[in-house]
Parts: C-alpha cells; structure tokens; sequence
C-alpha cells in the first residue's frame, strides 16, 4: 500500500521537519501545498528536499497558496491540488505538527476505504497531556479514490474528506462515530503525538480566533477575541465551562528519539534557540 502524506502549510517550522523524518521511510511520498512562511518553513523544507527526501519531497508553491484560512474556496483547493498531485494508493492529512511514533507499522495497513490513528494530544510541553477535551482518534487516512475531495471551512465541524461518488453533496460528519460513515473506516494501529498546543500563546491566540470566527460566522471581533481568549487551548487551564471538560495531566510517555536526532541539525536552518 502506497501512501501520500499531503497538506497545507504555512509556520510549521517548529515540528515539521521532525513530522517529515518520523514517517519519511515508510510513506510513498510527501506533499505540502506551501504558502509564504516567516518562520524558516520555507528554507527548512527545501535543506530535507535537498539533503534527506530529494523527490519524495514535493513542494507546491503558488501565489493562490498564499491565502486567509476565511478563503474556504482556496484553503479546499490547497488540500485538493496535493491530492491531484498524489501517486499513492491513500492519502494522509498528518499535521505538520503531528508525530508517528511506531511508523514501521505504516507499511502494513489492511485494505479499507478509510483509517484512523491513534492520537495522543500535548500541551504546554512534552511531558503535560491533554487527557480530556482532545479527540483520541482521527480519520485522516482515505483510499485515493471515488472523487476523492476536501471540504470544509478551517475548524468547520464537518471538514474533512469526502468521496464525490459515495456520499455525492452530503457532507456530513460523524466524528469517532466510525460506523456512521457510508464505507469501512478500520484502525490504522499507527500511534500519533499530536503536540498541538506547545506552540506559543500568540499562535494559539491566532488559530482560536479563526476557528471560532469559522463556527460564529458575523460575531462581534472584540467579543471573538475575548472568547478565545478563555478556551483552554489558549489558556492551557483546565475547564468544564462553555468549552467542555478540559484536563490536563503529567505524562511519562517518551518523548519521540527523532527530536534528538535532528534538533541541532535543523535549529541551524531555523535559527531556533539550540
């Protein structure tokens, strides 16, 4: 089974390069649609192209690329020109900001429509958890195939991947409800530390607006902001108000050897503190 990781991205440069190495001898092939990064996204993607990837790397850069996340037309076209661009059998939406952590399970997938991982969330840094509040399993794997297509607003509840020949205009979500879905979604067995809110508070501001901008679409800017400024993936506290039941917890689990193994190398791409 061959298999395409695709996606957006833009200011990745914290985990992207560690996301590409975890799975980059077990996947067919690696896509990003790449908008115009300030953080070292750009240089670092081009030095594993040309020192670690060389064509399993494929980087798409256009000016339409470089778009609002508001934009649902171009931020769907970002994810569906990587799929046009696919050679593999599946294609994957693993976050830059996503860790696989038993990869060489990658290799030995069972024949279905779709998969989902088994995700881990972080906060704050590598040893706090997120043990509520955080999805435990994603969908994100799906056979290349039937009209394959992406959909959605960014942070919409129904984005996502659809097939146009199994499911036509119905863009329906049913979350970890697997069974709900109109074909087989079976587990991957993959392992993923998805470090989602180790990011700084600016960014985790940014993504918290635009997300809720998305689901309250005309809301008040001032009020918008205030909102997010209280979620708990901003706050990184713990609640059980407006949001849901956040908890955060000490974890023991280890942290992925591929951070060691690279952090110097690509820290000197970035400048990132050593």
């Amino acid at each position: 089974m061959k298999i395409s990781v695709v996606g957006p991205v833009k200011n990745e440069s914290q985990f992207i390069g560690y996301s590409i190495m975890a799975v980059l001898p077990f996947v067919h092939e690696i896509i990003y649609a790449c908008a115009k990064s300030t953080d070292g996204t750009d240089d670092l993607l081009d030095y594993i192209k040309a020192t670690h990837a060389g064509d399993k790397l494929k980087l798409l850069r256009a000016p339409e690329y470089d778009f609002d996340v508001k934009d649902t037309t171009a931020y769907n076209k970002s994810f569906n020109d990587c799929i046009q661009a696919s050679t593999g059998d599946y294609v994957w939406f693993l976050h830059p900001d996503m860790i696989v952590t038993n990869p060489e399970v990658i290799e030995k997938q069972q024949n279905a429509m779709a998969l989902y991982v088994n995700m881990t969330s972080f906060a704050k840094d590598f040893k706090t958890k997120i043990t509520s509040g955080r999805a435990t399993k994603w969908k994100n794997i799906h056979k290349n195939r039937f009209g394959l297509h992406y959909y959605g607003g960014y942070g919409s509840q129904n984005e996502d991947f659809y097939y146009k020949e199994i499911t036509g205009s119905d863009y329906s979500h049913h979350g970890e409800q697997f069974n709900r879905y109109p074909f087989r979604v079976c587990d991957s067995g993959i392992f993923v530390n998805h470090y989602c809110e180790l990011k700084d508070f600016s960014r985790r501001l940014e993504k918290m607006i635009k997300c809720l901008d998305t689901l309250y679409p005309g809301s008040d800017p001032v009020a918008l902001k205030e909102r997010a400024l209280s979620h708990p993936r901003v706050t990184l506290e713990p609640t059980t108000e407006m949001f849901g039941k956040f908890v955060f917890s000490e974890s023991d689990d280890f942290v992925p050897e591929v951070f060691e193994k690279y952090k110097h190398e690509f820290n000197a791409i970035t400048g990132a503190l050593q």
